[in-house]
């Protein structure tokens, strides 16, 4: 068996049941085969893990190359960070494998970086600024992904728990009301700390 049936079917699973559904056990009862059809392509879950973490990043950077001379690359990077975010949020955990895989065994998120500082260096930004802000936004997107995913529903309270939450938290309260009177959409609330990363608050 080829080591993309696994990865496709690792998926899969992912999708309908999250990370904790992404075992061995299940996938040789899914693939209806034994153990070692598995383990002669991956020697433990980390390998497999990052190998869904590279086909999870393909699916929104197959063609990722440095941006060409004379464009901005604000907007640029602004999109980079974007399509990583819905390259995770297309799985359940997705940000969480991505966020576990090392760059040997996932050569897409290396070269996402690589391609990154090469552009910022290319604009004439020290190599250790543009270090900065590729890997701040990288981090950031993880992390917001990984809490996006986590958290889903936990902003849901009941009345009389928002009515005591507001009480002992009065300035957060009127933080996620302003929020919600502008209309804010999970888009926005990304793009606005992508923005402050990038320096260009007035990015859309």
């Amino acid at each position: 068996m080829d080591a993309e049936t696994i990865v496709k079917q690792a998926l899969t699973l992912l999708k309908q049941e999250g990370l904790t559904g992404v075992t061995f056990r299940r996938l040789t009862t899914s693939l209806q085969v034994k153990a070692p059809a598995i383990y002669w392509r991956f020697n433990d879950k980390q390998e497999l893990l990052e190998a869904m973490a590279e086909a999870i990043l393909q699916e929104q950077f197959a063609e990722l190359a440095p941006l060409p001379s004379g464009q901005s690359w604000r907007p640029w990077l602004a999109a980079i960070f974007h399509r990583l975010r819905q390259a995770m949020l297309a799985y359940p955990d997705g940000a969480r494998v991505v966020a576990g895989a090392r760059p040997p065994g996932t050569p897409t998120l290396a070269r996402i970086a690589e391609h990154a500082l090469r552009t910022l260096e290319d604009r004439d930004l020290p190599l250790a600024e543009a270090a900065n802000i590729v890997f701040t936004g990288t981090h950031y997107t993880l992390g917001h992904v990984i809490e996006e995913q986590d958290s889903a529903g936990a902003h849901t309270m009941d009345a009389r728990t928002a009515e005591q939450f507001a009480q002992t938290f009065p300035t957060i309260a009127r933080a996620l009301a302003e929020g919600r009177r502008a209309g804010l959409t999970p888009d926005d609330i990304f793009n606005a700390g992508v923005s402050l990363i990038i320096g260009d608050r007035d990015m859309r």
